[in-house]
């Protein structure tokens, strides 16, 4: 699986996620099937199908937030919780960032 994490997301105004929710679904070369909410880091994970163009998607995503210099958006190969309810987020077998989870 690979995802697109999506740093502070969760501080874009109500209007504007909607609006990149109806976005990020209208694109062919590429298909979400999920979304998980990260809230300690106010983040968004997006799941891509296998058949999805994530360089376009990528892309396509970095071009909608270029206005907020606070949105970082970087590839995830996995994700998993540890027993310290710590979120791992891994790209090419090397963490790239953790985050805490209540």
């Amino acid at each position: 699986m690979r995802f697109i994490y999506i740093k502070n997301y969760l501080n874009i105004s109500r209007e504007k996620k909607f609006e990149f929710i109806k976005f990020i679904y209208s694109f062919e070369e590429f298909k979400v099937i999920n979304q998980k909410i990260v809230l300690n880091d106010n983040a968004l994970i997006i799941e891509l199908s296998k058949r999805s163009s994530f360089d376009i998607a990528k892309t396509i995503i970095d071009k909608f937030f270029k206005d907020y210099d606070d949105i970082e958006t970087f590839f995830i190969d996995s994700l998993a919780i540890e027993e310290d309810n710590t979120l791992i987020l891994k790209r090419d077998n090397e963490v790239v960032r953790s985050v805490y989870i209540k």
